[in-house]
């Protein structure tokens, strides 16, 4: 992870978050979305990941930051890896039940909450409609969820898309825009690639995946 780069990117609130931090997944936020206890998600899985960070600084000037990670779901537990130079750990990110924890080990403070990530990570593994009956469905679902309207793509029996919008929260322009390369199904998400695309405050990741491992 070129984790220095991270000191610049100011993606949602001002300040940074403490070395350790215990946040309450109900806790009022800044970048909504309603998170769901990881017992409540299917199915455990483990999988390395290399996440392209593209943002703008204070001033408006792009950024770019790049992070190697881990991200492991199982039984009651969500948990995310960070790694420094030399494979170190940089930090853990972990949704347990109704709290979420942070510890940092190395590199300067998270610009921004760290329940940011939790979300993202619930968006592209776990926020869904109710699925298609056909298992070889393409065409597009349309629906509300926890308060967003969602548009899901699907191909082949394939989810290829996810659209996430608040149309009663005008404060919120855009939408957050999913894509997912081959691999998500209605038996379980393993897409080798995927980005997620926040309007809402003008960030974007992409995300390369290795070592699926069902647990």
């Amino acid at each position: 992870m070129r984790l220095l780069a991270l000191a610049v990117l100011v993606i949602s609130c001002a300040g940074g978050t403490p070395r350790h931090a215990e946040i309450p997944i109900a806790a009022p936020a800044a970048y909504p979305g309603v998170l769901k206890p990881p017992a409540e998600l299917h199915p455990d899985f483990s999988v390395r990941q290399t996440l392209v960070i593209h943002a703008k600084d204070g001033e408006g000037k792009p950024v770019d930051a790049e992070l190697d990670a881990v991200l492991q779901k199982q039984g009651d537990t969500l948990l995310v890896l960070g790694f420094g130079p030399m494979n170190t750990k940089a930090f853990t990110l972990t949704q347990k039940a109704d709290k979420i924890t942070f510890d940092q080990y190395a590199g300067p403070q998270l610009p921004f909450s760290p329940r940011n990530i939790v979300v993202d990570i619930h968006r592209v593994y776990f926020m869904r409609l109710p699925p298609p009956s056909d298992p070889a469905f393409t065409g597009a679902l349309e629906g509300e969820l926890n308060g967003e309207h969602v548009v899901e793509t699907w191909k082949a029996g394939s989810l290829r898309s996810l659209v996430f919008t608040r149309p009663a929260e005008p404060a919120l322009e855009g939408a957050i825009r999913v894509q997912l390369g081959d691999g998500c199904t209605l038996a379980s998400c393993e897409p080798k690639t995927a980005s997620l695309r926040n309007e809402w405050f003008g960030y974007s990741l992409a995300i390369e995946s290795e070592d699926y491992e069902k647990l």
